[in-house]
């Protein structure tokens, strides 16, 4: 495990800060005016079990101003902010820095002994009185040692997590957890020197993302997993970049993720619920129905110009349903659960196996999923979101079902060699 190194000042700031209850910690640069008001006007509504306790709030500030300025210098328990100089990494895209961020903060919690850590995004949309009571509660009330977010998103809002991110964790490792890659979540100071490090499948790249879920359930000690519902919004960083560069880079850390830890999740067997905590935020409407067309031409097109490729990674029974599917109207396009799992199995084996260059292989990726996309917007258009999350269990127990397929095709590949 890789430890972080922190610059002299932030060492000196954290020795004299000296140790916390609470650390709050912001994944990513901040505006000190903009926070400093929002912590004050929320230190009312914290409550008397949160403002007893020691909190700091930290986050990466290049130029990092003296730390240990207190929002209520008359209680002795005053709220602390910290900003600190953020360790040096390589650059990488999107959410590279994020994940950069995310482990500083975990490792400043630990280097002052906190009994709970709570990382937030650097847009501040949780840095909330009524979320944060919920993170520290299933942390310091219900023994959870992580707790993820469950957002109130939109049916068509984050559909790479709905469609490969979430069934895909859920089914290696066995908890059901809908936002595996978030923005925020909470974990116990006996969990942050081990998420601080290096996740078990980044073999030591700076630039590896971190999937708290899948540290906490290849921990030793196997660490509770709780989620709560989050009112909060976030403004993605990867609205103007290309759909290729965010899936490769997700679906590939995943896959990677998978690699390394696959004598783990190749000994669970289906799934088990997580504890949740909090209300649902109110449905709001979704708006207009997306407009399917452009992606199943995406689709088509693939099929034309990327057969070759698909036919180094896919099963000739699979391509034969794909090639069905291109038969389709586009009202009737309908992409079974099974083929789409089977499909996304079959590209995490090349991507473990190289069969071709792995960039062009997650580019290869790219139509299949805008197939499924239009797939999954047809049928969820007049759902209203609760039904939406319903349809959603449905296709995450496909990935489940289709497990025994991908534990054959990685421990056998040369068997269904296509």
């Amino acid at each position: 495990m890789a430890a972080i190194e922190f610059a002299e000042e932030t060492r000196q700031q954290a020795e004299r800060i000296g140790s916390a209850d609470i650390v709050i910690g912001l994944a990513g640069p901040v505006a000190a005016e903009e926070l400093r008001t929002r912590a004050a006007q929320m230190i009312p509504s914290l409550g008397p079990s949160l403002t007893s306790l020691r909190i700091v709030v930290a986050w990466p500030s290049p130029g990092a101003e003296s730390a240990g300025a207190s929002l209520n210098g008359s209680n002795p328990h005053a709220l602390t902010l910290f900003p600190f100089t953020p360790p040096a990494a390589s650059a990488g895209e999107f959410w590279a820095p994020v994940s950069a961020h995310q482990r500083a903060v975990l490792a400043l919690a630990a280097t002052l002994n906190a009994r709970v850590c709570i990382v937030l995004g650097s847009d501040l949309a949780a840095l909330d009185a009524h979320n944060l009571q919920l993170f520290a509660y299933a942390v310091l009330e219900r023994q959870c040692g992580l707790v993820m977010p469950i957002y109130g998103a939109g049916k068509y809002d984050g559909l790479i997590n709905t469609g490969i991110l979430s069934p895909l964790h859920r089914a290696l490792f066995g908890k059901r957890i809908r936002y595996p890659l978030s923005y925020d979540f909470a974990a116990s100071g006996a969990l942050c020197s081990r998420l601080a490090g290096i996740s078990a499948g980044s073999n030591h790249n700076d630039n590896a993302l971190l999937w708290p879920v899948t540290v906490a359930a290849t921990h030793t000690s196997q660490a509770a997993v709780g989620q709560v519902h989050l009112d909060a919004h976030h403004q993605t960083a990867a609205g103007g970049l290309d759909l290729s560069a965010v899936l490769s880079q997700l679906a590939g850390s995943l896959f990677q993720e998978m690699d390394a830890c696959a004598a783990n999740w190749q000994r669970i067997r289906g799934s088990q619920p997580s504890p949740i905590w909090g209300n649902a935020p109110a449905e709001e409407a979704d708006g207009q129905p997306i407009d399917t067309r452009p992606m199943l031409d995406s689709f088509l097109l693939g099929s034309k110009n990327l057969d070759e490729v698909w036919r180094l990674v896919l099963p000739p029974n699979t391509l034969l349903e794909l090639r069905r599917l291109t038969r389709l109207a586009p009202d009737q396009f309908r992409m079974p659960d099974e083929l789409w799992a089977g499909v996304v199995y079959d590209f995490a084996l090349a991507w473990r196996l190289r069969t071709i260059s792995r960039a062009h292989l997650l580019g290869a990726l790219t139509p299949l999923y805008l197939g499924w996309v239009a797939s999954w917007a047809g049928e969820v258009s007049a759902l209203s979101r609760a039904a939406a999350e319903q349809r959603f269990e449905q296709l995450a127990h496909a990935w489940e079902d289709k497990k025994p397929y991908l534990l054959s095709r990685w421990r056998w590949p040369d068997r269904f060699n296509p």
